[in-house]
């Protein structure tokens, strides 16, 4: 019986040790951005399937950056055809990649820094974005302008 209550104990404690705390900010480079109501963030760099919109950056350094991007870049055009170029402005820097249409989504790779940090942001939308007023509101958190 004390073999019992000593598993059940060992169990709980594990169970409670594994549950994570519910994300409510992102973290873009130290930019706090809330997590809309009904959308539930993987950690404080990703977001999925938040009204059809899930977007995800990673930190690189400059020779990571370019290699990891120009890889992502080559891999998704093999398997999608065309890339369009394309340019975003984030907390007032500068992000350029290209926009691949994947039957009725988006999908956008950009590249830049923010506040001194290299970064990649991964951006899938069911809207195409082409100007700042296609952005909505949640995504005008993250970009000033698209071009």
């Amino acid at each position: 019986m004390k073999k019992i209550f000593t598993l059940v104990f060992v169990l709980s404690a594990f169970s409670f040790y594994g549950q994570s705390s519910k994300v409510t900010f992102l973290d873009l480079v130290g930019n706090h951005i809330q997590v809309p109501k009904g959308c539930e963030a993987k950690s404080e760099y990703e977001l999925q399937a938040c009204n059809g919109t899930s977007i995800k950056w990673d930190y690189y350094s400059d020779d990571m950056l370019s290699a990891v991007f120009d890889a992502t870049i080559s891999t998704f055009e093999e398997s999608n055809g065309s890339k369009t170029p394309i340019t975003f402005k984030s907390f007032g820097a500068e992000l350029t990649g290209y926009k691949f249409k994947i039957g009725s989504t988006y999908q956008f790779f950009l590249k830049g820094k923010i506040k001194d940090q290299p970064l990649m942001i991964n951006l899938g939308t069911p809207e195409d974005i082409k100007s700042k007023d296609d952005l909505d509101m949640f995504l005008k958190l993250f970009f000033d302008e698209v071009g």
